[in-house]
């Protein structure tokens, strides 16, 4: 035999008056997280300075030691290197990995335009916006339709809520 829960149904609205107090309840949870996230905020921020003074140390130590990993297989590097890119360790791997950048100036994009528009990247995207002027049959061609839907909201006059709750203070 199968148990059934009750479901509990929202609070019902039954007039407009009804409607205003619910805004005005809306607007004064709202400020109420407002405050909870802002004493969140403050405390991760608090949090995460802690940490990086805690963790300064280890940081710059960390530096210290890759700067000294690099020099040393700079320096070493037509010895240790001749034959591989990456000598494997018992606690990790060094090496050397080649890459390639482009490096450009702020002629380059003008004239790539110029001379090889091959060299530029577009990205194709649909403007919904410019469609939304577009007639049905024009929107039905490309497989496309105007789809309009009534959706409810709400605004809360915060400015309200604010001087009902110094009227209470």
């Amino acid at each position: 035999m199968t148990t059934r829960k009750r479901i509990a149904t929202p609070q019902q609205v039954k007039n407009l008056d009804e409607a205003n107090l619910a805004l005005a309840e809306i607007g004064r949870l709202q400020l109420k997280l407002e405050a909870i996230d802002g004493k969140a905020s403050e405390k991760i921020g608090k949090i995460k300075e802690s940490a990086a003074k805690e963790g300064e140390d280890a940081r710059n130590r960390i530096q210290e030691l890759d700067s000294a990993l690099a020099l040393y297989a700079e320096y070493n590097k037509s010895e240790l290197f001749k034959d591989k890119k990456t000598i494997a360790l018992s606690y990790g791997n060094i090496g050397f990995r080649l890459s390639t950048k482009v490096s450009i100036k702020k002629t380059t994009l003008e004239l790539l335009r110029k001379i090889m528009p091959h060299g530029i990247r577009l990205k194709e995207e649909i403007d919904k916006e410019e469609m939304k002027n577009w007639d049905d049959s024009q929107l039905a061609q490309v497989d496309a339709a105007k789809v309009e839907t009534d959706t409810f909201f709400y605004e809360v006059n915060r400015e309200q809520v604010n001087q009902d709750l110094l009227k209470v203070i």
